[in-house]
């Protein structure tokens, strides 16, 4: 068997592979963390770069087209072991991610029983992109640590779409993925307890929330069936699993819950999220909206809610963008006009790696109030864009570019501008659809909650000029940060508010947009952008 050596942060050492398997799943099998394979491996992001030598496949046609210039970095997902190679993988950027949400004060009347010694839960969000992990006391309600990061099954696929594939179609690919959040989250709890100076034996209750494929996965159902029509999930949980089950051999005592599901594509964290904002008990429509690789969206009253998803892609976590990339250290994560000239900041300071979902959304606006980007979503070559904007517009044989920083080659492409107009376009539409499925009006919506790290880095401004929100919403819209998270920690801490989830879901209402004709009638209006 061929033999890899990786040299990575943590050191060098050996794996094997075998010969004719691509690098990427070698290093999937051995348990890495990156590189990440956004498109799932398929060969289409040029995400999962390492600098390769020895014995492998040359780069094809393909591959090349997606590789930086210069350098021996190859594609992981294409490059094939014909013997022993060396692989050196790039350290892993600290996550920006975001962990705290508006919450509702519960009293605490736990749902397993606690000694008079005390005991632990913890609350989880497991997001598509992020994990937030909290350590709270039983016995007194008090919060003892957060730990976020990345979600260690991106190394699967950005997004939740990829993630089922590779459950179907890998071997032992839903094995891999459950092993790979649960690991995660058991070593944030034991790493929160550790800093608390608690014993992990004194965790009792586990509490997750996630979209409908996330608990799937963490729960080791296969979430096949919701890829495809009528897209029925296994399970829209909202019970209690034993400790038998075995979720946590650091804990194995721990009896875990999942929060309810209203439908494949609307979860766990919409039920919770409409909990800890306060959303379900408005007495006027209101609009809860969490932007991520998927658009969910729930709007109604203390009535009842009508729900739906919109898929916008992985275009908003900056995959499939050219330098795209997550909200982590070195990504663009604002951009702004200073005298007519574009400028920007970086998450952590210093020099840019690229740039994330917001600073994405920012550049579109930017360019679209230069004149840059016309009505259709064509960005202009410089003799065609207004005068002045020569030195940041270029045109060469992949498109136009337009340039932040020449000199790290950061910059957004037509490709790029195309792959956010499809993406705010799927989730304006399909807040236009809901709208109209329930006949209200964008003057009737009180509020829009908007969820969600990534909602909680956009400028809302900015994503009204390029349509991503309903201009006449942007007053009116309220960010409620990690409202899942919250809502997971209500459900951990008290009996009633767990029951209160399982009430959310069963007030609210499913409304699958591909079956819509509206939604597609939108969906091409809100191609274009207002001038």
């Amino acid at each position: 068997m061929p033999v890899i050596t990786v040299h990575g942060p943590d050191g060098t050492h050996t794996i094997e592979g075998r010969s004719g398997e691509t690098l990427l799943s070698a290093l999937q099998r051995a348990g890495l963390r990156e590189p990440e394979a956004p498109c799932g491996g398929n060969g289409t992001c040029g995400k999962c770069l390492a600098a390769v030598s020895g014995a492998v496949t040359p780069a094809d046609a393909q591959e090349r087209a997606l590789l930086p210039a210069g350098g021996e970095r190859r594609l992981a997902c294409r490059t094939r072991l014909t013997g022993d190679c060396s692989v050196t993988l790039d350290a892993l950027r600290q996550a920006c991610v975001v962990c705290e949400g508006a919450s509702r004060p519960v009293s605490l009347q736990p749902w397993v029983a606690v000694p008079e010694c005390g005991g632990l839960g913890a609350a989880v969000d497991i997001g598509t992109t992020t994990v937030v992990v909290t350590l709270y006391d039983l016995t007194t309600g008090a919060l003892l640590g957060t730990e976020g990061g990345m979600n260690r099954q991106r190394v699967f696929g950005a997004d939740v779409i990829s993630r089922i594939q590779y459950a179907n179609t890998a071997p032992d690919g839903l094995a891999r993925m459950t092993s790979a959040i649960r690991e995660q989250v058991s070593q944030a709890v034991c790493a929160l307890c550790g800093r608390a100076g608690r014993s992990t034996g004194e965790v009792l209750a586990v509490t997750a929330v996630g979209n409908t494929i996330m608990e799937h996965l963490f729960a080791g159902r296969s979430p096949a069936s919701i890829a495809a029509a009528p897209f029925t999930p296994q399970d829209r949980f909202g019970a209690v699993c034993s400790p038998g089950d075995g979720f946590f051999p650091a804990f194995p005592q721990a009896q875990v819950y999942l929060a309810p599901a209203v439908a494949g594509y609307v979860g766990g964290d919409i039920t919770a999220g409409l909990y800890a904002s306060g959303a379900w008990l408005a007495e006027r429509a209101v609009l809860f909206l969490d932007i991520g690789t998927n658009g969910e969206m729930a709007l109604g009253t203390k009535d009842g809610f009508t729900t739906c998803a919109t898929a916008a892609g992985p275009a908003f976590e900056g995959a499939e963008i050219s330098r795209g990339m997550s909200g982590v250290a070195g990504a663009v994560d604002r951009v702004w006009l200073d005298g007519g000239a574009p400028r920007f900041s970086v998450i952590g300071g210093g020099a840019p790696a690229g740039i994330c979902g917001s600073g994405l959304v920012d550049a579109l606006a930017v360019l679209l109030r230069m004149g840059a980007v016309d009505g259709t979503g064509r960005l202009l070559p410089p003799d065609e864009a207004p005068a002045g904007l020569e030195e940041w517009l270029e045109e060469d044989a992949r498109g136009v570019t337009f340039w932040l920083d020449r000199t790290h080659d950061i910059g957004v492409t037509e490709a790029d501008v195309r792959k956010l107009q499809l993406a705010k376009a799927a989730i304006a539409a399909g807040i236009r659809t809901l709208l109209e499925h329930t006949q209200q009006t964008m003057q009737a919506v009180s509020v829009l909650y908007l969820a969600g790290g990534f909602g909680s880095r956009i400028d809302k401004e900015n994503a009204g000029a390029i349509g991503l929100l309903p201009p006449e919403l942007v007053a009116r819209t309220r960010c409620v940060g990690n409202s899942a998270s919250a809502g997971a920690a209500a459900a951990l801490l008290s009996r009633q508010a767990r029951d209160e989830l399982t009430a959310i879901r069963d007030k609210c209402r499913y409304l699958e947009l591909s079956t819509e004709a509206a939604f597609t009638r939108h969906y091409v209006d809100c191609m274009l952008f207002e001038p």
